[in-house]
This record gives structure tokens, sequence and C-alpha cells, in this order.
């Protein structure tokens, strides 16, 4: 059978997103996508209509919400603990963007995040607590406690057990020397 032109009105995985027009196998778009509702055929009088596009338009936007939320739920209240390097005076080295929040939101809490929806004023450039607001959607904001502290540069002590892996074939210890 013939290959058919479909718009898609859901998100479908490995196909396409909300709004794009795919050509599939006729029996996927018969069998799978038409009776699902994830997808419609694609007629020219479809595709040139204003209020189809208005609805394919509010399903995006419902499910950037949706995802927004969840993301929004996800990260809300969660703490961050970013070290850094202080000099001898108390100060620190460098200062906290953005940036920086956003991959510790990834690392720490496996949320991925625009840097530019993270509204940090001015760069972080002392030690301690800070709030920091996530602007993910229009009226749909979360905040994540950031804690600053200082990088501990201290050398581990070496326990009993590490000794006895770090000698060599021979039995000789190599962490003295």
């Amino acid at each position: 059978m013939a290959d058919v032109q479909v718009v898609l009105l859901e998100t479908v995985p490995n196909l396409g997103d909300i709004g794009d027009v795919r050509s599939v196998a006729g029996g996927y778009a018969r069998n799978f996508l038409l009776p699902r509702r994830l997808a419609v055929p694609a007629t020219r009088q479809r595709l040139d209509d204003a209020q189809f596009q208005t609805e394919l338009q509010d399903r995006r936007e419902e499910n950037a919400r949706r995802e927004a939320q969840h993301l929004a739920d996800m990260i809300q209240g969660a703490t961050l603990t970013i070290y850094v390097q202080v000099g001898g005076q108390g100060r620190m080295h460098g200062q906290i963007t953005n940036r920086d929040v956003a991959v510790a939101l990834l690392e720490q809490h496996g949320a991925e995040i625009d840097r530019h929806l993270i509204q940090i004023d001015s760069p972080i450039r002392s030690l301690g607590r800070y709030l920091v607001p996530i602007r993910l959607a229009a009226g749909l904001e979360a905040s994540v406690m950031l804690d600053v502290v200082e990088q501990e540069d201290e050398p581990e002590p070496v326990a009993e057990d590490e000794e006895e892996e770090a000698e060599d074939e021979f039995g000789v210890s190599h962490l003295g020397r």
C-alpha cells in the first residue's frame, strides 16, 4: 500500500512532534495513528485551515506546559551545593552564574534546564545560601536553594585497606615514597 501524509496531533516517539506533517505507511496510519487520534490525514484543506492550525498550536503549548510543570515539580524546593575555591582572605575565586546553577541542576537532580530561565540578577561572589528563582514558563516559576560552600583541598587520610592495595607484587608499599 502507498504511503499517506498525516498531520500529527500528539508527539509520537520516533516519528515527530505535534503539527509535523509526515509520510507514513497506509497501514500504520489506518491501524495505529488515526484510531488513537495521534494524527489526521493531511489534506490540502486541513493544512490551510486556520482553525486547525490554532488547535495545533494550543496542543503544542499544552504539551510544553505539562513538561514545564513536571520540571517544576521535580526541582521545587531542591537544594543545590556548589563548591568553590576560596583565597587566603576568604574571598571566592570567580563567581557563580546561571550557567553554574544549570550544570549543578543537571548533575545533582537530573533536570536539564536552559540557563536563560534561571533568574540570577547579579553573579554570586560570596559564600552562603541563596534562593534562586527559575522561570520555566509564563506564570510558572520554581525556586531552588543554592548553597555556595568552600571546597576542602585537604588530602584524605589513607585507610589501612588502601595501604594493603598499594603494595606491589613483591609486598613493598609505595605509599611512603
